[in-house]
């Protein structure tokens, strides 16, 4: 057995019995800490290497909008009253949006704390914050935190409606992860600067005070936060054997004060269980359910936990794939057409097409759309958007546009 706790030495609350305790298992704890900063950064560089692979145009991975559960949201209006979904929109967000919500039942806001890419690199900057600052960091005082909290249901609220009513993803030149997707395009300057600007702000944020993004401005947190009050398993403290050592709320990035409270119900809770992994008295911060009437509850271990957040999304998003629902490449134009009875839609074609792809797909002549955009015979295989900006055209607009013009001239 451990090494037992003396709360007579260590307890600093007046009135409370003396007793030994346990210590936790510091090695479980550490496992499980470095399990969890294991997955983060292995889906942030899985997801970031699929985006690169989608900028380089060769293998027609899809793009960040099929990748993000929060375009389930955006699209969720048109879904629901027309079936169909915005532009650059496909099932895979909703599949996506509705793992995280039943994550959400379960365990509050572990996609958060145990998934999300763009977490994982403020957590990573974080990380360098902890260096920089080597006693305390800086903290933004009460009277500006707690309201500018509310900021992220406001953005929330506004992109959503604003989606539905546009029909059109709203937020893409404003979204920080959007951006970080781009580096590697020239469109990050064109098209994403006001997003780039706002994750240079977030993880520079980050550095000083933790997780700025997911505190004050991710639209996705505020939907989880509210559902999470409904969770099923919430972490729960035991004020018995409790010592008030603080180590919890100085482990918690979302500086929450769980050594205050007996269970933890603040939406601002990410369920990363760092709190859990640096409780040095066993059983005395845990992940479960509320007790039943008999007094039964299940626990589970901070790694059980993560184990069954990277289960549930892999089994969803796997049965997703097998039957065809998520898909991970875009479908030439040939193919969408195909869907669409044969005609070609001008809305499906993208950046990462060429100009060649596009005459054969529609069967207008290769000379219109080099007299039209001033292509050059060379640069007729190239991705458009690679050469947008050199011939001054916009793929999503002028392209657009003058095939439509052109294929219902042809009708």
């Amino acid at each position: 057995m451990s090494d037992p706790i003396d709360i007579a030495s260590t307890d600093s609350t007046e009135g409370r019995p003396p007793g030994r305790h346990e210590r936790a298992d510091g090695v479980a704890q550490r496992r499980s800490r470095l399990v969890r900063l294991v997955v983060l950064v292995s889906g942030l560089i899985a997801v970031t290497a699929l985006g690169l692979v989608h900028q380089l145009g060769g293998t027609k991975i899809v793009g960040v909008d099929a990748l993000c559960p929060f375009g389930g949201i955006e699209t969720l209006w048109a879904l629901v009253t027309s079936a169909t979904f915005v532009k650059q929109i496909a099932a895979s967000s909703v599949v996506l949006l509705g793992a995280i919500l039943v994550l959400a039942v379960l365990f509050r806001r572990s996609f958060c704390g145990q998934l999300c890419p763009l977490g994982a690199l403020q957590e990573l900057f974080g990380k360098v914050g902890k260096v920089v600052w080597r006693r305390a960091r800086p903290q933004v005082p009460a009277a500006i935190d707690r309201p500018a909290r509310f900021l992220k249901y406001v953005v929330l609220v506004v992109i959503a409606v604003w989606s539905w009513q546009a029909a059109e993803l709203v937020i893409r030149p404003y979204d920080p992860w959007v951006a970080w997707m781009h580096l590697s395009s020239a469109e990050v300057l064109a098209e994403f600067s006001i997003g780039l600007a706002v994750l240079g702000a977030s993880l520079v944020g980050s550095i000083v005070y933790e997780r700025f993004f997911c505190k004050y401005l991710c639209p996705t947190g505020a939907l989880l936060g509210a559902i999470s009050r409904f969770s099923l398993f919430k972490v729960r403290r035991n004020v018995d054997t409790c010592i008030d050592c603080r180590l919890c709320d100085k482990a918690c990035p979302s500086n929450i004060k769980v050594s205050e409270v007996a269970v933890v119900e603040s939406p601002e809770c990410i369920n990363c269980n760092e709190c859990v992994n640096v409780c040095p008295v066993k059983d005395t911060l845990e992940v479960s359910t509320k007790a039943s009437p008999s007094g039964k509850r299940t626990v589970l271990t901070a790694l059980q936990m993560t184990v069954a957040v990277v289960a549930i999304v892999a089994a969803l998003v796997g049965v997703a794939t097998a039957v065809g629902t998520f898909s991970w490449t875009l479908p030439s134009l040939e193919q969408s057409a195909a869907t669409n009875g044969g005609t070609v839609n001008a809305d499906d074609i993208r950046g990462s097409m060429s100009f060649a792809e596009v005459a054969v797909a529609t069967g207008l002549p290769a000379a219109e759309f080099m007299s039209r955009f001033g292509v050059s015979e060379a640069d007729m295989a190239l991705p458009m958007k690679d050469i947008a900006e050199r011939y001054g055209f916009d793929v999503h607009t002028d392209v657009r546009e003058f095939v439509s013009e052109r294929l219902a001239a042809g009708r």
